[in-house]
């Protein structure tokens, strides 16, 4: 049943030298990125506020430990094809937990992470009361990444939640750790002057967005879509990688309020599914998505072996 090539960093850079722009949806578990597979997505990320939602229940708060994150994201890896990164979070501690952190990512198949400057414990960007470390500490975060790494093609993305500082912070940051070894910057843009971005208009956005990849002298990775714009507009600004973090633990959670309140309401979840007439019927159409044809395939090469 495996069907994957090289190391998954290597299969991904490949991804990056042919696309423009590389989509990489945040998908939470093992379902949501076969889903994701299905559909045509050539790499995945794992996002740390979908897998806290999803595995813990619980809010993006730096809740989740390196071996909740590390356990989940083996179980990701082996349900797809596809490359995928891992949100890291802060690395979960010092030097020595960053380079267990890249070792553990390595082994069990994750293609590169994003390490950010928020302090430990981390909270959501579309939080209040984010806080930074110095620049200082995390260059020496990602100079720890980098070292610990085996492969030379596993990625190692640079995030900064500078923008509560300000936009000359946040470019500032961006190009230090790209001058510190940063394969790629991911530069959260939730405020600007202490204002949120998202009440600026789809076309301000975009401006601001774009000033951004002018001003940062290295690939991009970013996380928000104007409303009215597409991936291939991202493209157009310059930026390498969209990772839309919230998509897929989203619609799941719409998707799951709308069924079982249909269910709790009528005792009966019809309406849904005339409402939404599913594309990926179960049990059949889901065992089918779980590559079912496969595993029977594989046992029936020892049918009536034993007897």
């Amino acid at each position: 049943m495996m069907r994957r090539t090289g190391s998954a960093g290597a299969r991904l850079r490949a991804l990056l030298q042919t696309h423009a722009c590389l989509v990489t949806p945040g998908c939470f578990d093992a379902l949501s990125a076969r889903v994701a597979e299905k559909v045509g997505f050539e790499a995945l990320a794992i996002s740390g506020f979908g897998v806290e939602t999803a595995l813990l229940g619980r809010p993006d708060l730096g809740l989740l430990t390196l071996s909740e994150l590390v356990d989940h994201a083996r179980r990701m890896v082996g349900a797809v094809d596809a490359p995928i990164t891992c949100d890291a979070e802060t690395g979960f501690g010092g030097v020595h937990n960053i380079a267990r952190l890249v070792r553990d990512m390595e082994d069990c198949g994750i293609a590169g992470i994003q390490l950010e400057d928020q302090v430990m414990p981390k909270r959501c960007p579309a939080l209040e009361g984010r806080k930074l470390v110095s620049m200082d500490e995390q260059i020496v975060r990602l100079k720890a990444a980098l070292a610990a790494r085996t492969d030379p093609d596993f990625l190692i993305i640079a995030r900064s939640d500078a923008d509560i500082v300000s936009y000359d912070e946040l470019v500032l940051r961006s190009n230090r750790y790209l001058q510190a070894g940063a394969d790629l910057v991911m530069p959260i843009c939730f405020v600007l002057d202490g204002h949120p971005v998202s009440q600026m208009s789809p076309d301000d956005q975009m401006a601001l967005y774009a000033r951004l990849t002018r001003d940062i002298d290295g690939p991009v990775k970013g996380v928000m879509i104007p409303e009215g714009y597409a991936v291939k507009d991202m493209a157009a600004i310059g930026y390498r990688i969209m990772g839309l973090s919230a998509v897929c633990i989203e619609a799941a959670a719409n998707a799951l309020f709308e069924a079982l309140s249909d269910l709790r309401k009528n005792g009966s979840n019809a309406h849904y599914r005339a409402a939404h007439p599913p594309v990926i019927p179960a049990p059949g159409g889901v065992m089918d998505l779980m590559r079912i044809s496969e595993f029977l395939t594989f046992e029936n090469q020892f049918a009536d072996k034993g007897s």
